[in-house]
């Protein structure tokens, strides 16, 4: 179970994100020194193997504290959100306060922590892969979010104000029909992050069964840490 960069020229078996043979110090691909975000972020929803491969093999990890700054801000309105929606008869979240705290800092945490813990991981298996490799490709997986955060949560603000984040009252109740259709849409989107966070890990390993295990789990417990949410008063 492991996904390396085979040497063409003594045949030396070398980690995935090698650039140079680690016995005979010749090239093994092309030197990637930035990561192009436009390229990038479409590649991840039309190839989105090869878009991992290009966040693991680039040197520079750049836009990643970019991105995940969107993902915060997504993740503070999507805990202030949820909150509120289970919750009406409590203080409601503010997205500037206590979204924060319960929604942005988890993500954080839960992305720093399943990223070492799938590195550790892959080394048991001995697979050979990077820290920063790992937070990179699950952070850069949150951008169909983030499309979601940039596209959708104007029209969602212009179609019931504050209304959308505070449930008071509901959405459900102002606008169902529409209320249901953007939060399929938000739901596929989530969707489409898992299938990234499986392809992050089989983009190191080429095993299915491990990937889409360690992928749902993430996504699991991202869930879990929103659903907390709702128990908070």
């Amino acid at each position: 179970m492991k996904n390396v960069m085979v040497c063409s020229n003594c045949g030396n078996e070398n980690p995935y994100y090698s650039l140079n043979c680690t016995k005979c110090n010749s090239f093994l691909r092309s030197k990637v020194s930035n990561i192009d975000l436009w390229e990038t972020t479409w590649r991840l929803f039309d190839a989105p193997i090869k878009a991992a491969e290009k966040i693991i093999h680039s040197d520079t990890k750049n836009f990643l504290l970019t991105i995940l700054f969107f993902v915060c801000v997504k993740y503070s309105l999507n805990a202030t959100i949820i909150h509120n929606a289970f919750n009406e008869n409590s203080i409601p979240f503010s997205f500037t306060s206590r979204g924060i705290i319960y929604g942005s800092l988890p993500i954080v945490v839960i992305l720093i922590f399943f990223s070492l813990i799938i590195t550790l991981i892959n080394k048991l298996f001995g697979i050979k892969s990077r820290f920063k490799d790992n937070f990179s490709l699950y952070t850069y997986s949150f951008i169909p979010q983030i499309f979601g955060l940039v596209i959708l949560t104007p029209i969602q603000y212009a179609l019931f104000g504050e209304y959308w984040f505070l449930f008071n009252p509901s959405p459900m109740i102002i606008k169902p029909m529409v209320s249901v259709f953007l939060f399929i849409i938000e739901g596929l989107l989530f969707l489409w992050s898992t299938v990234l966070f499986i392809t992050a890990a089989y983009s190191q390993t080429k095993n299915k069964n491990y990937s889409i295990i360690t992928g749902i789990s993430l996504a699991i417990i991202i869930s879990f840490a929103l659903y907390l949410t709702t128990l908070v008063k």
